[in-house]
């Protein structure tokens, strides 16, 4: 990894940090800026729209750019079930939804609460998930990397059958992006959401929601608010109903100190992107994997199976190890603040608890 980079993160000394799948680590121009928005809110010389809630609009062009599609497609909310609440408070009882059994409650419970609505919501086995597509299906849900397992869905898969059916696709991409390349898809996902604390090493309470262009319009903007607005810092009182004519219409009013350190990190990952520095965490996962005797599942997750949590737990102390305990196995998860040295310790550490593998099932990719 770049040492330019990894000198932009301050990991306590001796720590190896893989659970980026958690929080990621925040690059030191993040915590500059946000450390100067605290002391100009505690001298009280912010302004805050110039200072502070403009800093919205460079974390949408940014991530924008992140994952290749137009800044007018991209919503900024709060958090994953915020988005995916909208998308779920337009569905009705002749909707046909299809989800993984096992879907991250973010994305799964705000379905679940259109089934106590009379809304028809199908859980499948994961790996089932592309046959579960039938006629009739108006929308299937997943997460592009299980966040329990680290496996990649066969996205193209999905939205192939997606579009043979007629159905719509809502992705939540947090656990991939930005190491898990969507390419062509991007533009074939009708609704993708994002939270930013994990992998875009943004701030706790930044997220996203991508609409596909023809969705802008036809989701209702069951949030509208003041910064929904045509022209969110020219009027605050009174009617009419006047939203923006793009994916801001379904903006949430910004935590302003959050949204400030995500424009700084966003335009990093954009920049490293461009220089092909978000290969290597791809790389370094793969080579964990393997170095544990485990298939890789084509993201930067790597979940270890063990017996023993409590002999696991002791190896990762004892090589003061910070990953994440998750079902029956141990989450790790490198970033650009790993190198191969970080690896080669988690395998040696690891090496002694790892549990029985099992084989991938039909279907799994």
């Amino acid at each position: 990894m770049d040492p330019a980079i990894r000198a932009l993160f301050a990991p306590e000394p001796g720590m190896t940090y893989l659970d980026s799948a958690t929080y990621g680590l925040p690059p030191a121009p993040t915590l500059a800026v946000m450390r100067g928005a605290l002391d100009a809110w505690a001298a009280g010389t912010a302004n805050w729209t110039e200072d502070w809630d403009r800093a919205g609009e460079r974390a949408r062009a940014a991530f924008a750019a992140l994952i290749g599609v137009d800044p007018g497609r991209v919503a900024l909310i709060p958090a994953v079930s915020a988005g995916v609440g909208v998308i779920s408070a337009g569905l009705t009882p002749s909707d046909d939804v299809v989800v993984p059994a096992d879907e991250f409650t973010s994305v799964l419970f705000p379905l679940l609460v259109a089934r106590e609505r009379g809304v028809p919501v199908r859980e499948v086995e994961h790996d089932r998930l592309v046959d579960a597509i039938t006629p009739g299906t108006t929308l299937v849900a997943c997460s592009l990397v299980q966040m329990q397992t680290g496996r990649t869905a066969p996205v193209r898969a999905i939205v192939d059958r997606a579009v043979e059916v007629g159905a719509r696709v809502l992705l939540d991409a947090t656990q991939g992006t930005p190491f898990v390349p969507l390419g062509d898809l991007v533009d074939r996902i009708d609704y993708l959401v994002l939270a930013a604390y994990k992998h875009v090493l943004c701030p706790r309470g930044v997220a996203f929601l991508a609409l596909r262009p023809d969705h802008v319009g036809r989701l209702a903007p069951i949030l509208a608010n003041w910064r929904a607005a045509d022209q969110p810092y020219g009027r605050y009182f009174g009617g009419p109903l006047t939203l923006a004519p793009d994916a801001a219409q379904y903006d949430v009013s910004l935590a302003w100190l959050p949204w400030l350190g995500a424009a700084t990190s966003l335009e990093l990952m954009v920049h490293w992107g461009a220089a092909g520095a978000l290969a290597e965490p791809m790389q370094l996962a793969r080579r964990l994997a393997e170095g544990l005797g485990l298939a890789w599942g084509g993201s930067t997750l790597v979940s270890v199976p063990i017996d023993d949590a409590d002999a696991a737990r002791a190896a990762l102390a004892g090589a003061r190890i910070r990953a994440a305990f998750r079902g029956t196995g141990i989450r790790l998860s490198p970033h650009v603040y790993n190198d191969a040295a970080d690896i080669d310790r988690a395998i040696e550490a690891l090496a002694g608890v790892v549990g029985p593998v099992q084989p991938p099932r039909a279907g799994a990719s």
